[in-house]
């Protein structure tokens, strides 16, 4: 029977949960599976097509394994059984070594030259197959002699972190790798329905215009119109909106924007306290 994950577990996990979007999502993904499948160390890497793979949290202290983790993104990871079998699989798995490993691993030059030097007896992961071809490889090693791997233990958390590391990593690739592409298309989405909810469209098009800075004689020239008739939009927008110019409609939209929850969806002046109304 598959065990359930423990309070602890689930408390990390909603710290996780929490910190999507931020620096201190890969550690807290890393220690939910690190706890739960009882590991020593985590090693969480992104695996891209022809290209080495890259770290994103890591948490191994001793200097001969942070040098022979150097060695691995080198050129050790060609030989790694579970990124092999990602790269045959392209799915989103839980597996021990055992999984994985060739009959004869334990004769192997990876395993000689790398896994065991790394003071490493055995190993679980979650493998996870990102949007865009990306892959992401959560390592969670055991190194006490009387301790095995158990998949088992990570198995009930597969799609729930396989479901967060892509609210994360939206875009995920060899030149964005922080997760900044989440936060990228959440700032896109909150521009683009900023105003929605008490602006006519055409108020909302001028106002979007003027928080990019453009002044009321470009906006003119861009939209056809006289730059008397832009004026006159412009003041009905800061009518509707509460604000004497350019300067309040900036503070009013970065308000709005910090009050938005990550994911939320719709006009962001909805989650001010005193919002503008029709």
């Amino acid at each position: 029977m598959t065990p359930a994950p423990s309070t602890d577990v689930m408390a990390l996990l909603g710290a996780a949960i929490d910190a999507i979007g931020t620096p201190d999502f890969p550690r807290l993904i890393g220690a939910v599976c690190q706890r739960a499948c009882g590991a020593d160390n985590i090693f969480i890497t992104a695996l891209f097509d022809g290209h080495s793979p890259a770290v994103l949290y890591g948490n191994h202290r001793q200097p001969a394994q942070k040098a022979l983790l150097s060695v691995y993104l080198e050129a050790a990871y060609l030989l790694d059984p579970f990124v092999l079998r990602y790269q045959h699989a392209r799915a989103s798995e839980a597996l021990c070594l055992g999984d994985v490993a060739p009959d004869d691993f334990g004769q192997s030059e990876y395993h000689a030259k790398f896994f065991k030097q790394m003071g490493l007896v055995d190993e679980c992961a979650m493998l996870l197959a990102l949007p865009g071809g990306a892959g992401l490889f959560i390592s969670c090693g055991i190194e006490r002699e009387d301790a095995r791997a158990d998949a088992r233990a990570l198995a009930p958390l597969l799609p729930v972190i396989d479901a967060l590391a892509r609210r994360h990593w939206t875009t995920l690739s060899p030149d964005n790798i922080d997760g900044t592409g989440r936060l990228s298309a959440h700032l896109n989405m909150a521009l683009e329905q900023f105003g929605t909810s008490c602006l006519s469209p055409r108020e909302r098009e001028i106002s979007l215009m003027i928080l990019q800075g453009h002044s009321s004689k470009a906006i003119a020239q861009m939209l056809g119109n006289s730059p008397e008739t832009i004026k006159v939009h412009r003041k009905r927008v800061y009518t509707k909106l509460n604000v004497s110019g350019q300067g309040e409609l900036l503070s009013l939209f970065l308000e709005a924007l910090q009050r938005m929850p990550a994911g939320a969806q719709g006009d962001p002046i909805r989650f001010l306290p005193d919002r503008p109304t029709p």
